[in-house]
Formats: structure tokens, C-alpha cells, sequence
């Protein structure tokens, strides 16, 4: 697969900020959450943001991150741990017995231990009383677990990333915030919840790999980012000659995840104008939007994103009981990342 291929096309950029309405999730959270919302609701189309003199001064330096030197770095990237890799296709299986999986699980002492803190968390209602892998595994749920050992994956591939003023702690929240909200509305709409869990967690994973990877890029990128108070895949192209998102597809093709996480991943920022049905793009830009709507935000995006109004409606968050779904996102977040230690 080609992945430029998927990226929006360059119109697509200048009008991210253009073509979007303020995210309508503002008015679900004026009912929901009022001590959330950090500006006013409106309707009118936010301007194109400038890009700032920073970032001018930045693109006359040697911060553009090539094709080729991009694919170079991601080739260096260790595999998924084939311990996690068993354990996901077992889960995914759909016959897994929890004895296979607890056989599984116990390969990884490292995953082993965030499991039996999950169990023993007080989400749960049992704190200090869980010492086996099988009774922790029949206590979260096989599907609880999938999402663990997913996101367990993810932080151990990209540990510490060298880039300056990058919070790794705000980043997992914001992609666990989008991973849970994502299954929700993809099980609403009768879509792979499971595949959305994954498209979600890894939708920004090419912020990721820019911090990982290109430290001076990424830390010229959050400067000019704060300066502007507003990011975008616009400056990011202007800054670096590429973004986020085609960054996260080429990671995702090198880690042979299915063709529908790799396109989510592309075009999470911009789903189809017309769709005759709700897509998984759909599904992970609102959630995107709703984890920043949530205080879930990250760095590179100092203010929530704008939701396209047609994924909006073929989402159709609104007509969905939002005040559960706020509060279970709020509580899966809270929960696994204190079991995971994030």
C-alpha cells in the first residue's frame, strides 16, 4: 500500500481549520460537563490559522523529515512482543478460555504485574485481594483485557521519547480517552468495537515516532505549536514536510496492522464528506475530538479539534446517551492508566 496515497489532499489541509465547525460536542458538554468547557459554543467556521514567525524561521532549517528518512527510522523499529501478539490473536479468536490466556499472560512479567494492578485497583471493588493471573483475568473480562494488553504494546515500543517538552504521560491519556470512546461509538453503530479500540489507540502514534525519532523536529513543531495556540497538519507540513498522520499510517504498514486501521490512521482528520453509512474514519475523528473535549488534549493541539459536520451526523453522539458515555471514558481512562503506571 502506498501511504501518501491515503493522506487528504493538499486543499484538505488548508481547509482543516477552515471547514470545520466548532466541535458541537461543546454543546453536549454544556449539559453534560459545564466545568469542561474552555470557550464559548458557536457556529461560525474558525479562519485558517497563520502560521507563525517561528515556524517560518524553523522552515528555513533542516527540520523537513524526508519520506525517506522517515520509512529508514520506522524500519528500525521493533516488532509487536510475541507474547502480546499470541495473547491479542487468542483474545481475538473468539474461543479463548481463560486458562490459555492466563498461560499466556504469565510469559510477561512485565504485563503480568500491570494486570494484577488493574485487578487489585479499586475500579474493580476488591483492592488487595487478587494474587492470581486467573482470577485477575476472570475478573477484568477477556475484552477488558484485549484493551490492556493492546495499550500495554503500544507504551513499550515507544518508552521514552527524546523529544523536549513532550508529556508521554498527557499523550497516553488523550490515546487511551480516544481508544475507549471509540469502541463505544463503533459498538453504537454496529462497527468492529475491538478494531476501533486499536484504530484509536494508535490514531496519533505518528506524533509518537516524531517525538521518538526526530526529537528536533518535534520539539520545533511544539514550539511554533504554542506560539500560534492553535497546531494543525497544515503547520506541520509548512514546518516539516510532512505530518502526524501519514507518519502513524507508515508505522502502522511496518507493524502489518489490518488495511483499516492503517486508513484510519491516514485520514483521522479527515473523514468523507458523504458517506451513505457511519466509517471507522468517522467513528475515531469524533472520538478524537471527544477525548479532547474531555481534557484528555495533548500538546500539539493546544485547543480541541473541529469536528467535520458529516462525520458529526453519521456518528450522531447526540442522539446517544453522551453523560454514560462521558463518565465510562473518564473512569477506563483513569483506570488503566493507573494500571498501567501512565
Amino acid at each position: 500500500m502506498n501511504t501518501l496515497m491515503l493522506a487528504a489532499p493538499p486543499e484538505a489541509l488548508e481547509a482543516d481549520a477552515a471547514a470545520h465547525l466548532p466541535s458541537p460536542i461543546d454543546a453536549l458538554l454544556q449539559r453534560a460537563r459545564p466545568h469542561l468547557l474552555s470557550r464559548p459554543v458557536d457556529t461560525e467556521p474558525a479562519p485558517a490559522e497563520p502560521v507563525p514567525p517561528a515556524a517560518e524561521a524553523a522552515t528555513a532549517s533542516s527540520l523537513t523529515v524526508s519520506t525517506a528518512a522517515l520509512q529508514a527510522r520506522v524500519a528500525q523499529l521493533p516488532p509487536l512482543p510475541e507474547a502480546v501478539l499470541a495473547m491479542v490473536a487468542t483474545l481475538d479468536s473468539g474461543s479463548a478460555r481463560l486458562d490459555d490466556v492466563a498461560e499466556l499472560l504469565q510469559r510477561d512479567q512485565a504485563l503480568t504485574a500491570r494486570v494484577l494492578r488493574l485487578a487489585n485497583s479499586a475500579f474493580y471493588g476488591v483492592p488487595g485481594r487478587v494474587a492470581s493471573v486467573h482470577d485477575a483475568v476472570n475478573l477484568i473480562g477477556l475484552r477488558s483485557l484485549r484493551s490492556l494488553v493492546a495499550t500495554a504494546a503500544l507504551t513499550q515500543q515507544f518508552a521514552c521519547p527524546r523529544s523536549s517538552g513532550f508529556d508521554l504521560g498527557v499523550f497516553w491519556r488523550h490515546t487511551v480517552a480516544a481508544a475507549f470512546a471509540a469502541r463505544t461509538l463503533a459498538a453504537a453503530r454496529g462497527l468492529d468495537e475491538e478494531m476501533a479500540y486499536t484504530a484509536g489507540l494508535l490514531h496519533d502514534v505518528g506524533r509518537l515516532a516524531l517525538a521518538a525519532h526526530f526529537p528536533q523536529a518535534h520539539a520545533a513543531l511544539l514550539q511554533a505549536t504554542r506560539a500560534a495556540g492553535r497546531g494543525g497538519r497544515r503547520l506541520e507540513r509548512q514546518l516539516i514536510g510532512t505530518d502526524h498522520a501519514e507518519i502513524g499510517a507508515i508505522v502502522a504498514e511496518h507493524w502489518h496492522l489490518p488495511n483499516p486501521v492503517v486508513v484510519v490512521i491516514a485520514r483521522h482528520h479527515h473523514p468523507p464528506e458523504t458517506a451513505e453509512a457511519c466509517t471507522l474514519v468517522d467513528v475515531i475523528h469524533v472520538a478524537d475530538a471527544l477525548a479532547h473535549a474531555l481534557g484528555f488534549r495533548h500538546d500539539e493541539t493546544p485547543q480541541p479539534p473541529r469536528v467535520t459536520p458529516g462525520a458529526w451526523q453519521r456518528v450522531g453522539l447526540e442522539r446517544l446517551p453522551f453523560e454514560e458515555i462521558f463518565t465510562q471514558v473518564e473512569a477506563a481512562v483513569a483506570d488503566t492508566c493507573t494500571a498501567l503506571g501512565l
